[in-house]
């Protein structure tokens, strides 16, 4: 039942934010910025969506060699690619089916892997927080609330860091924190230096779709703000990160526009939800073709297993 009201709230929020931001700026007005854009930003979507699921993978292949179990690079881009359906459905059945895809596959222990996945989304936040914190520092006109939640995410790191470093006996002795614990600060530096290409496609994908609507936000503005868009657009407060995303777009990015106040508002909607449709589109196929391979069939039989709860930037 509880379940039941957090996703019927999930749509809730995402529909009232779309009504809200529609109501300031016309569907006709977006669907007129979306007709504008040029030609070549379908290929080129693709392209940067193609870009970050190579990216993804190439972060999984490598954290999963070190600190749970060796995999091909074949096998972990056919993983991740039925993940994106998977996910689509239900984010923690994705990341769920992964684990359990090892378990079967490798014999690893299925709170390892949980771990392992934990690991990863933690050294997504921790990327995401070095570049806001850079952008910060040689970005001007950035809001104060984006200086407060760095703030707020380095009082968190460092209490972290202290446990990783000390790893007191009552957490290294529970298996959830083995991996964590056990990769001390040299281990949490390397998954976050073959993370680094993930984030950097991410952040040229927005910034291709932003420049392609005529938006021309700075490359430092976007390394100070994108982080802070991307914690918002994975927050489990609403669908796909659907009316979240748009609304952080349309706060920090719509000054760039050409134009009126309504013209900018209006390239930016288009440009966020144009790029949402064709990454949810790319990533369907991927999925419904990896799903279709030995892999994906495995990895589809570990749908029924429970997932870890914790979310990651996509």
């Amino acid at each position: 039942m509880r379940k039941h009201w957090v996703r019927l709230l999930a749509w809730v929020v995402t529909a009232g934010l779309l009504v809200l931001l529609f109501r300031r700026v016309s569907i006709a007005e977006v669907m007129a910025a979306a007709r504008g854009a040029p030609g070549w930003v379908v290929p080129g979507a693709i392209a940067c969506v193609l870009a970050v699921y190579f990216c993804d993978s190439f972060a999984i292949w490598k954290t999963f060699a070190w600190f749970l179990t060796k995999m091909s690079f074949a096998d972990v881009l056919l993983v991740r690619g039925a993940t994106y359906l998977l996910a689509a459905i239900n984010y923690n059945v994705g990341q769920g089916a992964i684990v359990y895809f090892v378990h079967r596959a490798a014999g690893v222990p299925v709170m390892r892997g949980v771990a392992t996945v934990l690991l990863i989304m933690g050294v997504n936040v921790l990327a995401l927080l070095f570049l806001a914190t850079a952008g910060l520092a040689i970005a001007p006109g950035i809001p104060h609330a984006v200086a407060i939640l760095v703030a707020v995410a380095w009082v968190g790191l460092a209490i972290y860091a202290i446990a990783v470093a000390i790893r007191p006996r009552w957490l290294a002795n529970r298996p959830l924190f083995d991996v964590l614990l056990g990769a001390g600060l040299r281990g949490h530096a390397r998954a976050l230096l073959v993370r680094l290409p993930h984030i950097a496609s991410l952040i040229v994908f927005q910034l291709f779709m932003l420049r392609a609507f005529g938006v021309a936000v700075p490359v430092v503005v976007a390394l100070a703000v994108m982080p802070v868009v991307f914690f918002i657009s994975v927050l489990p407060i609403s669908v796909q990160g659907l009316g979240t995303t748009q609304a952080a777009w349309v706060y920090f990015f719509s000054r760039y526009g050409a134009g009126d106040a309504k013209a900018q508002q209006a390239a930016v909607l288009a440009a966020s939800l144009v790029g949402q449709a064709l990454a949810l589109a790319v990533q369907a196929t991927l999925g419904v073709a990896c799903l279709r391979s030995r892999v994906g069939r495995a990895l589809a039989a570990a749908v029924p297993a429970p997932a870890p709860a914790a979310e990651q930037p996509k």
